[in-house]
C-alpha cells in the first residue's frame, strides 16, 4: 500500500502492536497499510460519512483484511465501542479535532495521532491546557502543503505553553529541520506583508523572526 508523504508519516508514529482506531478514516488507506505490516493487531476506521467507508470496506475486501478491521458509521468518537489504544484524527481542522477528542475516556498509555490542517498554536494550547502532553512532533511538506503532526497522551494535569511553544512547538523548536526552516522563513516573509493591521499576527511574526534569526 503506498500512502501519501503525509500518511506515511503518521503510519510511522503508530506504536508496533496497536489496535488502531482512525477517525475519519476516508478509503481506509492508513489502517490497511498498518494491518499490511503488522503494526497493528487489529484496526477500526471511522467515518461519519457512509460512502467513504464502503470505500474502506472494499479496499479491505481487496487486501484480505476485513476480518482484521470493524468499520463505524457516526460522528467522531461518539459511537465507538471498541478496544483501542492508538487514535488517529488526521486531515481536519482544528476545531473539528479538538471536539471529537475533547471528553472521550482516554487512558494514559494511548497514543493519540493528531494532524489538522488549520490552527495548530490554538491546537497546542487546547489539549495541553486540558491535560494532554504533547510527546511527539513531526513537519513536512506534501505536495507544497505544510503538514504538522502532534502526538500527545492524555495525563490529567493542565499546563500552559509559551506563545513560542505554542507557535513553533515545543518538540519541534528543539529540532527544526530543513523544511520547517524554509517555511517558517516564507511564512515570516508573508506576515511581514499583513502583520501591521492583527495584534496577534504582530506577534506570530515577532516568535518567527527571532526563531529565524537564531537558526540562519
Amino acid at each position: 500500500m503506498n500512502l501519501s508523504k503525509r500518511l506515511h508519516q503518521i503510519y510511522e508514529l503508530v506504536p508496533t502492536g496497536s489496535r488502531l482506531a482512525d477517525i475519519g478514516t476516508d478509503h481506509g488507506l492508513l489502517i490497511i497499510k498498518c494491518l499490511e505490516e503488522n503494526v497493528c493487531t487489529f484496526a477500526y476506521g471511522l467515518d461519519i460519512a457512509k460512502q467513504p467507508l464502503d470505500a474502506a470496506r472494499a479496499n479491505l475486501v481487496r487486501f484480505g483484511f476485513e476480518e482484521r478491521c470493524e468499520l463505524v458509521l457516526g460522528n467522531g468518537l461518539e459511537p465507538f465501542k471498541g478496544e483501542a489504544n492508538c487514535f488517529v484524527a488526521a486531515g481536519m481542522g482544528a476545531e473539528t479535532i479538538w471536539g471529537i477528542i475533547a471528553l472521550y475516556p482516554f487512558k494514559e498509555t494511548d497514543t493519540i495521532i493528531l494532524q489538522s490542517n488549520t490552527k495548530n498554536p490554538w491546537l497546542r494550547k487546547q489539549v495541553t491546557h486540558h491535560g494532554f502532553n504533547i510527546i511527539d512532533e513531526r513537519f513536512l511538506i506534501d505536495k507544497g502543503m505544510p503538514v504538522t503532526i502532534l502526538v500527545i497522551q492524555k495525563n490529567g494535569n493542565s499546563h500552559d505553553l509559551t506563545e513560542t511553544e505554542a507557535v513553533i512547538g515545543p518538540v519541534l523548536i528543539k529540532n527544526i529541520n530543513d523544511d520547517y526552516r524554509n517555511y517558517l522563513t516564507e511564512r515570516m516573509q508573508h506576515l511581514a506583508t499583513i502583520h501591521h493591521h492583527d495584534v496577534s499576527l504582530r506577534q506570530e511574526f515577532d516568535i518567527i523572526s527571532e526563531i529565524v534569526r537564531k537558526e540562519c
